[in-house]
């Protein structure tokens, strides 16, 4: 998989430092015995790295050395960060496929979670896909959870879909919360909608999620145009804000959103 291998010597080192070049690449270190572990990595600087890694130790450092263990160094030089990271990671999958997403330590992404297997579906971001055939849909993968999270919460704001987190059992004498006493909400806690409006609303939700926001932004577009078509200038104008407010948010998808 890497494009050169050179032996390795601790007697002729001098000689295997000249022979790497001083510049990004990936690297594996092998020892004589072909049970034991490569050591793989990657590097803004191969040559100096291997100095450090393979040349002559001081005798009160504490740094790694492998001198004594590595006979051979195969490498291939790299032309960006993300060639590096992208090989390092073919190199570890092919050498390591149970620890290689350890050793990258890689994290899940953050997910945009939309419940669709509750009665009252609702939005979540996870870092877990759930079993397979369950009804829930998920967007993403988002650089962080707060990105995530700013995402949708930015886009509930167009919505009245709940964002409460528990599963309701929907009681005429509950108060509420803040959502729907500010209208942001169809509060099917307090029936404060039928079921038939609130998977109506689900629906919008899911189209926005799925379209990646333009099935919104089309809807408030065609709102707007029949507005002023009607000489409803002051609803023009308000749908016209709500586009212009939408952009931002929608800028803030991921490329890979489903």
């Amino acid at each position: 998989m890497l494009a050169h291998s050179i032996e390795f010597s601790p007697a002729l080192d001098l000689e295997a430092f000249a022979a790497v070049p001083a510049a990004p690449a990936v690297f594996l270190l092998r020892g004589e015995s072909s049970q034991a572990e490569p050591y793989i990595s990657k590097t803004a600087n191969l040559r100096r790295r291997l100095q450090r890694l393979l040349g002559s130790p001081n005798e009160h450092s504490r740094k790694l050395s492998l001198r004594d263990r590595v006979r051979s160094i195969e490498f291939t030089a790299t032309g960006s960060d993300f060639e590096s990271g992208f090989l390092l990671y073919k190199l570890l999958r092919s050498n390591f496929p149970g620890t290689y997403q350890q050793r990258l330590r890689l994290r899940p992404p953050p997910l945009v979670k939309l419940h669709l297997e509750n009665a009252y579906p609702r939005v979540s971001i996870t870092t877990h896909r759930g079993r397979p055939g369950a009804k829930s849909i998920y967007y993403g993968p988002f650089r962080s959870r707060a990105v995530a999270e700013k995402f949708a919460n930015d886009s509930l704001d167009f919505f009245k879909m709940r964002r409460c987190v528990d599963d309701l059992h929907p009681d005429p004498a509950f108060p509420g919360c803040i959502y729907s006493e500010m209208k942001m909400c169809l509060a099917p806690c307090f029936k404060g909608c039928t079921d038939d409006e609130y998977r109506e609303e689900v629906v919008r939700v899911q189209s926005y999620l799925d379209s990646g926001g333009r099935s919104l932004e089309r809807e408030f577009e065609r709102q707007r145009d029949d507005a002023s078509a009607a000489l409803d200038f002051e609803n023009a104008g308000a749908l016209h804000a709500r586009v212009e407010k939408l952009k931002p948010v929608l800028a803030q998808l991921p490329e890979i959103v489903h």
